[in-house]
């Protein structure tokens, strides 16, 4: 159930985009409502059927340094990411930021003691190529560059994130999910408030508590669900499912209709995908093979 959890997550957040546009608001303002929001739920939830907001804290016990730190991480990856397709195109930041799940997969051996599949290289390498080829580099000089560099950092914090939930243990997802939205709001409130805010119509307030509830509460506590029964560099191959979902909600809402370059970097992450998923069911091995310690745990 790891991956359907990890995927079902990649398949929401594809669609973020959507919703982006129909806020009409500045992105900044946008990730504060949506971790808001998600927090204030998620707290309701805690408190009423999760064991309480006491239990929260005693989950976290011995482990808020890494939990606090997920939620720093988790705002400085948005921060940094909307910056990016504010100073450069649109390609330039998704390229650049869709380097994390090769820092998911090259950092998880060093930090999480995951010994390091070769196949899985393959199959990231081959993700990325898939994103490469649907969004192909633009200008790199001036705003372009600085743009990208916002676009790499923002990568690393991703990365950092998928971490630092591997990291902690003994946790409900959701009570996670509230910690971390919780210190994200910390972190971006003073940011905002800096910035200027003004207070939204009505809809766009309506569609921007939609992607706390759905985008952020939701798909969070699925992904850490997954993150907890899956090898982190399997989730940094699926990670590219998110591109190729929003290109389809892209397409099914705006009628943005796919290029044939779009198709084929399309075609080369589903294909990634389904070799990671493929092996995972037989074990590791794309022929189909186990062995007889695989079979007898079955």
């Amino acid at each position: 159930m790891g991956y359907v959890f990890v995927v079902a997550a990649m398949l929401i957040w594809g669609s973020v985009g959507i919703f982006g546009r129909w806020a009409d608001q500045p992105a900044t303002v946008i990730v504060l409502y949506r971790v808001l929001s998600a927090c204030v739920v998620l707290g309701l939830y805690q408190a009423v059927r999760g064991g309480g907001l006491k239990r929260a804290w005693q989950e976290a016990a011995g482990q808020y340094a890494w939990v606090m730190f997920g939620g720093v991480v988790l705002a400085l990856n948005w921060i940094f990411f909307f910056q990016a397709v504010q100073m450069t195109s649109l390609a330039n930041a998704v390229l650049s930021y869709y380097v994390a799940p090769v820092l998911v997969t090259l950092l998880a051996p060093v930090l999480l003691k995951e010994k390091l599949e070769r196949r899985t290289l393959l199959f990231v390498g081959m993700a990325f190529l898939g994103t490469l080829i649907m969004n192909p580099l633009g200008e790199v000089g001036g705003d372009h560059l600085l743009g990208m560099l916002s676009g790499l950092t923002a990568a690393f914090f991703y990365a950092m994130v998928t971490i630092s939930g591997k990291k902690v243990t003994g946790m409900q997802a959701h009570t996670l999910v509230l910690w971390q939205t919780g210190t994200a709001t910390l972190v971006l409130l003073p940011y905002v408030l800096w910035q200027g805010m003004a207070m939204p119509s009505l809809p766009s307030l309506g569609v921007m508590v939609t992607i706390g509830l759905v985008h952020t509460a939701l798909a969070l506590t699925l992904y850490f669900l997954g993150l907890n029964r899956v090898k982190v560099q399997h989730v940094g191959v699926l990670g590219y499912l998110d591109p190729v979902s929003a290109i389809l909600f892209a397409y099914l809402f705006f009628g943005e209709a796919p290029s044939m370059e779009t198709w084929i970097g399309g075609i080369l992450i589903l294909v990634s995908s389904y070799l990671i998923l493929r092996s995972k069911e037989t074990g590791g091995h794309l022929d189909g093979s186990r062995t007889e310690a695989q079979n007898a745990t079955d």
